[in-house]
């Protein structure tokens, strides 16, 4: 009798295969083991790269410092209107540019605009570290610190000679001399006027009957450190590269028809002489008007062309005289002792001319009015300005409809929906008045004037 022949032996995979139950738990441990490979290789990373240090997530090994960031930054062409003042050759701040920073002696302090209360009286609560600043106040800068120990000691302590900066949030730098010192009644509001440029810090106590008030007197010069010092007034020459220049007189121009509402024309005829051998391209130099605001204007060719004499323009020759007119469009209301007319060079030279001004109208001497904020309703149909007048005067200040419009530089009205607080607006001596206004859209205009008591404001951005 023979033995039965055994079967031949199976293999691992046919018998996985016959089994599908045992086929899917050798699939499920593979991967489990794959996970527990790349788990153990993440694990010994830091140890295999040889210098203990962990990674950041872009692949740079981290140093105990944080990532660093970009700063956030808004997007250019912000749908917020912005307000500026208007000129034929562009345009320029009026009261958007802010203070940003305070400085007294060797301290920088931050700036916190604050509004006169509805009872005329100005105690605003801030920061010790901190200034206010009443809003709309950029011939007088007027501010406020906290009656501390500290800030007393700090303003009793200032002396002539001491100087006294304030910052704009454009980066524009006033400087200002320390001029006098006392006690002034706390209900007194001739603290807050604006007719000459300069600084008023008062020390700010709700309680007291009287507070601490330190003025400054502007300084033209140090405020602007691109002045070569050479400096004339009105008949006197300068030299500047081969010409001489000779102010000889100055003019402004109101009422023209060439000008937007409110504005007026500026003009100062002058001589240019070449005392060198070869000829002067006269297009290389540059004529800039500024006030002592620290508002620059650019020349105005209209404007030139109204003088006594033609704009400058061309060569002249070795030996020769020209006289011509320079004009500049500014608004009608300014208040600015002083004009300052600035000539460069080509290669950078300049004088300048220190003018008087005494023609600015006479709501701008008395009326501070300052524009707060320009939005476009949701629904984008309606414009709504929000700004204060403060009346600097000894009488009421009676505004109405008429003296108030706004229109595209064209000149096309806009309708005025609604006002508050209603018309008429009664702004008593020496008190400030809050106010809102709302205007249809204008369509087809990126910008439009409002014009308030002649004082306009251009509104870009609208489309």
């Amino acid at each position: 009798m023979t033995a039965d022949p055994q079967p031949p032996a199976r293999s691992p995979l046919q018998r996985l295969t016959a089994n599908p139950a045992l086929l899917l738990l050798a699939i499920v441990a593979v991967i489990a083991l794959l996970a527990a490979c790349i788990m153990g290789f993440l694990l010994l990373r830091p140890m295999i790269s040889g210098d203990g240090g962990a990674e950041t997530a872009g692949g740079t090994p981290a140093t105990g410092e944080p990532t660093p960031f970009p700063d956030a930054t808004l997007p250019a062409g912000g749908s917020e209107p912005v307000i500026v003042g208007v000129s034929e050759s562009g345009t320029f701040s009026v009261t958007l540019d802010a203070p940003a920073t305070l400085g007294i002696l060797d301290q920088q302090r931050a700036v916190q605009p604050q509004n006169i209360g509805v009872d005329g009286l100005w105690n605003p609560e801030i920061a010790e570290e901190n200034a206010a600043w009443i809003n709309g106040t950029i011939v007088n800068y007027v501010f406020g610190l906290p009656d501390t120990e500290a800030n007393r000691t700090l303003l009793e302590s200032l002396a002539p000679g001491n100087e006294m900066t304030v910052t704009t949030r454009q980066g524009v730098t006033h400087t200002f001399a320390f001029d006098s010192r006392g006690q002034v009644s706390s209900a007194d509001r001739n603290v807050f006027n604006q007719q000459s440029p300069g600084i008023t810090i008062l020390l700010l106590d709700g309680e007291a009957e009287e507070r601490l008030v330190v003025r400054g007197r502007y300084e033209v010069a140090a405020a602007d450190p691109a002045s070569s010092g050479n400096v004339i007034q009105s008949g006197e020459t300068a030299q500047l590269g081969d010409a001489q220049i000779t102010v000889e007189a100055n003019s402004f121009l109101t009422g023209r028809p060439e000008a937007p509402p409110g504005f007026g024309f500026f003009l100062i005829d002058f001589v240019i002489q070449n005392v060198g051998l070869t000829a002067v391209d006269t297009s290389a130099y540059r004529f800039a008007l500024s006030d002592e605001l620290g508002n620059q204007y650019a020349l105005n060719p209209i404007a030139s062309r109204l003088g006594n004499y033609p704009p400058l323009a061309g060569f002249v020759n070795a030996g020769q005289s020209v006289t011509a007119t320079a004009g500049y469009q500014i608004p009608a209301g300014l208040v600015s002792p002083n004009l300052t007319w600035t000539a460069t060079a080509p290669d950078g030279a300049q004088i300048q001319a220190i003018l008087p001004f005494t023609a600015g109208g006479a709501a701008g001497q008395s009326v501070v009015i300052s524009l707060q904020e320009a939005t476009i309703t949701p629904d984008l149909n309606n414009l709504i300005v929000v700004g204060q007048v403060t009346n600097m005067g000894a009488q009421p200040l009676v505004i109405t409809s008429e003296d108030i419009s706004l229109r595209t530089p064209a000149g096309a009205d806009y309708l005025l929906l609604a006002t508050n607080p209603p018309f008429p607006w009664t702004a008593p001596p020496n008190q400030t008045l809050q106010f809102s206004l709302t205007y249809q859209r204008p369509i087809g205009s990126a910008s439009a004037v409002l014009t308030l008591l002649d004082q306009p404001f251009e509104l870009s951005g609208l489309q």
